[in-house]
């Protein structure tokens, strides 16, 4: 695509869609639905196979290249640091990368398109320091040496997902509403009572039954009493949950624990998520964070996803094969917080000469992430950007079909036109962190 002569084109990429399990089947996933402008011509639509996640960026796994040709993006970037402008500073931490910083042209995000019918495995990303350590004992299982905070962004009408402890208050009355957690395990029982009862640490209280609870898995006594649990929810419904959360709450419970029946039955999960973390529903445009000691576990729907470049995961549940658990343990805090602790504030971009683009505040430092919706010109940012449009429209004067994706130097100015919808990852050092946070 053709640009000003003083700053550099866009680049359109090619991404292709996985097929985890999880993921929404044939055309019913966003992720297929964008596929054949996001990959190209060589995406064969099986209405059978889940279509689960687009990645786009440069992290080796699943890297995107340039559209039309065998040229990987970080092959492209490598020998032009001007494209990536000052997203240099930030180290690539791949298998090979070497010791300069993004010398092999890696931007320092990586950037999603997810869409799920059930449940991800309950997990876990390990920080910096944890990082190295697994990618040193097991390189294959854990690629790379990065950390990976994440944030999410509903793209549905609305969107479930399970993310970090609940307050203690709420942990607590929730158990009380599950007298089958009485059939469970001695160790279960005692660490949930001393949970019920207060005293020291919440933090180390709140570890301590979730990884009792974790440590069940896998046993077929135990899958009995999570049955007889979902069981009674699905005939009670909300009520199962009484007053320990609120009315709307109640009914999102009940709607989860129904999902989880279904793709996970008898997981002793369920208890891990329902009662212990945060049960979030998103509308569309709303967004929340998690850090890299939050355990989360999307549930239902479509979202934009971006998170430091990175594919480190413990899984813990809702897996064939669960992590170990006393790792996963070591890497968080147990810190409790409301939905409204991990909520994503938005405003209106103030390099948006029109006022049609809006920018989320983002706790972490390597990327923000921004929405178009209508025509607008963008002020160049320091960094680079990753855009797919969600909606047919016009960048640079020509016109982009929906779901094509498209590589954004550092130091270019972005003209959209017509009444499109895109979304940018991004990174700009320059931008005021009361709109981007951290930068």
């Amino acid at each position: 695509m053709s640009s000003s002569r003083d700053q550099p084109g866009l680049l359109r990429l090619s991404a292709h869609p996985n097929n985890y399990e999880w993921g929404k089947v044939g055309s019913d996933s966003l992720a297929a639905k964008v596929a054949p402008a996001a990959e190209g011509s060589g995406f064969e639509l099986d209405e059978q196979k889940p279509y689960a996640e687009l990645w786009m960026g440069t992290h080796p796994n699943n890297p995107s290249h340039l559209y039309g040709k065998e040229i990987l993006l970080s092959d492209y970037l490598r020998g032009r640091p001007k494209l990536l402008g000052d997203a240099v500073k930030f180290p690539a931490r791949y298998p090979g990368s070497g010791p300069k910083e993004n010398a092999d042209g890696h931007v320092p995000f990586l950037f999603k398109i997810l869409t799920c019918k059930q449940a991800l495995p309950l997990q876990i990303h390990p920080d910096v320091e944890l990082a190295k350590k697994l990618h040193s004992d097991d390189p294959d299982k854990f690629p790379d040496t990065n950390h990976k905070p994440e944030i999410a962004v509903c793209l549905s009408d609305s969107f479930y997902g399970f993310a970090h402890f609940r307050p203690l208050k709420e942990i607590q009355g929730l158990i009380d509403t599950v007298p089958e957690l009485d059939d469970l395990s001695e160790s279960v029982k005692k660490s949930l009572s001393t949970l019920k009862d207060g005293h020291g640490s919440s933090n180390s209280a709140i570890k301590d039954a979730w990884q009792a609870i974790l440590n069940l898995f896998g046993q077929d006594k135990y899958s009995k009493v999570v049955n007889g649990f979902t069981k009674r929810v699905k005939s009670e419904g909300p009520s199962a949950f009484k007053d320990a959360v609120s009315s709307n709450g109640a009914e999102d419970l009940a709607h989860a624990c129904k999902i989880l029946d279904e793709y996970n039955h008898g997981d002793v999960s369920i208890f891990a998520t329902l009662l212990f973390m945060n049960l979030v529903k998103l509308k569309k445009g709303e967004g929340i964070y998690v850090g890299a000691d939050g355990p989360h576990a999307w549930l239902q729907g479509e979202i934009v996803e971006l998170m430091a470049a990175s594919d480190n995961v413990l899984n813990v549940g809702f897996t064939p094969e669960q992590d170990n658990v006393q790792t996963v343990i070591r890497a968080i805090t147990g810190k409790s917080f409301s939905v409204s602790d991990i909520s994503l504030n938005s405003t209106t971009f103030s390099k948006s000469s029109k006022g049609n683009t809006r920018v989320y505040s983002v706790p972490f430092e390597e990327f923000s992430i921004m929405h178009i919706t209508g025509p607008d010109t963008l002020e160049a940012l320091s960094g680079p950007g990753i855009a797919i449009a969600l909606k047919a429209t016009r960048l640079q004067g020509e016109g982009v079909p929906m779901g094509s994706v498209w590589f954004v130097p550092a130091g270019t100015e972005l003209s959209i036109e017509g009444d499109g919808e895109v979304w940018m990852a991004f990174y700009d050092s320059k931008s005021d962190q009361k709109e981007v946070g951290k930068n």
